[in-house]
C-alpha cells in the first residue's frame, strides 16, 4: 500500500523523555509493530487510526516530537488533532516517572538502571489485537520462536505500509485473522497449538472489541478481568498486555529477578512463581511494571555486575 505524506504535527513532552529509548527500547521492545525502523535518530513505523492505516516518520529535538503524517492520497485527511493526543499518549507521556525515579533511589539495583535508562517511557500504541498477538506469541516458547511466529504473521497477514523510501508492516486486524482457518496459520506462520487461540482471541474481539484507551480507564483489576476474558489470555498474558503494576513472571524472569533480589537462582523452579509475584507486589508496588522493564531493557550492564546465569 503506498501512501504520501499529508500532513506533519509536532507537540511537547514531559520531562523527562528520551525519544530513542522510548521508540527503539534496548531489549528489542518494539513500540507498534515489529516491522518498523529506527535509524539515525528517525523512527518509521504505522498504526490503524479510525480503522486506516497512517505511516509514521517520528524524530525528536529535545523534548520537541516531529511525527510527519502519510496516508492513502485519495482518503480524507486523519483528524490531525485527535492523531496529536493519541501519539502523545503512546508515547508515555501520562507515566509518571518522576514519582518511579523518586522510588527507586531506595532499590539499589533500579536506582542504577533509571540512571543509564533516564527519560525511557514505555508508551504503548492503541492496538490491542497487536498485544494480544504478542502475548500469545511469547507463551511457554523460548524467544527466538517467539519471534519466528511474530514474523511470519506480519509477513502473510499484515498490512504493508510504502512511504517516504521506506516500508513497515502493520500487525494484521482481528478481522483478518478471523476469517482464517487453524491449519493455514499453522502452516504459514508455524503457530502450532497457538493457532487455535489466536483465532478464538480474534473472533472474540471481533464480536466484543476493546480498546487499549478503554483499559486505561479501569482499575488493574477490573482491566485485567476484562482482559482475561480474551480467549488464550491467562495471568502471565494479561500482565503483557496491560503493561500495569502486574509483573508477567515466567520460568525466564523467575530466574533474572530472583537472581537480583536474593542473589541466588531459584531451586524450586516454576513453583517459586507465586512467591515471587507476592515479594514483587510488597516490595514494589504500584511500580512493578516500570521496575521489571527498566530492569530488562538493561540486562546487559547488569551482568557485568550481577551474578546472571540467563539474560535472555
Amino acid at each position: 500500500m503506498e501512501l504520501k505524506h499529508r500532513a506533519t504535527i509536532e507537540f511537547s513532552m514531559p520531562e523527562p523523555f528520551n525519544f530513542e529509548l522510548t521508540v527503539h527500547k534496548p531489549a528489542g521492545w518494539h513500540w507498534s509493530t515489529p516491522a518498523e525502523i529506527f535509524n539515525k535518530s528517525i523512527f518509521w513505523s504505522g498504526i490503524f487510526f479510525d480503522g486506516k492505516p497512517i505511516g509514521l516518520k517520528m524524530q525528536s529535538a529535545g523534548l520537541l516530537v516531529r511525527a510527519d503524517i502519510f496516508n492513502k492520497a485519495t482518503e480524507k485527511m486523519p483528524d490531525l488533532s485527535r492523531l496529536e493526543k493519541q501519539l502523545y499518549k503512546a508515547l508515555g507521556a501520562d507515566e509518571d516517572l518522576a514519582g518511579f525515579y523518586e522510588f527507586a533511589k531506595s532499590e539499589p539495583v533500579l536506582d542504577e538502571v533509571v540512571t543509564r535508562l533516564r527519560g525511557m517511557r514505555m508508551g504503548r500504541n492503541d492496538n490491542l489485537f497487536g498485544q494480544v498477538i504478542l502475548a500469545i506469541c511469547l507463551q511457554m516458547t523460548p524467544l527466538k520462536r517467539s519471534r519466528q511466529m511474530m514474523g511470519l504473521l506480519l509477513k502473510e497477514f499484515g498490512t504493508q505500509l510504502h512511504f517516504d523510501k521506506h516500508q513497515t508492516i502493520l500487525w494484521p486486524c482481528p478481522e483478518d485473522i478471523a476469517r482464517l482457518s487453524p491449519a493455514l496459520l499453522r502452516e504459514k506462520a508455524r503457530l502450532g497449538y497457538r493457532a487455535e487461540r489466536l483465532l478464538a482471541a480474534a473472533k472474540y474481539l471481533v464480536k466484543k472489541p476493546v480498546a487499549a484507551q478503554q483499559l486505561d480507564a479501569l482499575p488493574d483489576k477490573e482491566a485485567r478481568k476484562l482482559v482475561m476474558e480474551i480467549p488464550g489470555i491467562g495471568g502471565y498474558s494479561a500482565g503483557i498486555i496491560l503493561g500495569r503494576s502486574e509483573v508477567p513472571v515466567d520460568s525466564w524472569s523467575l530466574i533474572i529477578i530472583s537472581e537480583l533480589i536474593y542473589g541466588k537462582s531459584p531451586v524450586k523452579g516454576r513453583s517459586g512463581i507465586p512467591a515471587l509475584n507476592e515479594l514483587i507486589n510488597k516490595r514494589w508496588g504500584k511500580w512493578g511494571w516500570l521496575a521489571f522493564a527498566y530492569i530488562v531493557n538493561d540486562l546487559p550492564f547488569l551482568a557485568r555486575k550481577y551474578h546472571l546465569s540467563r539474560i535472555y
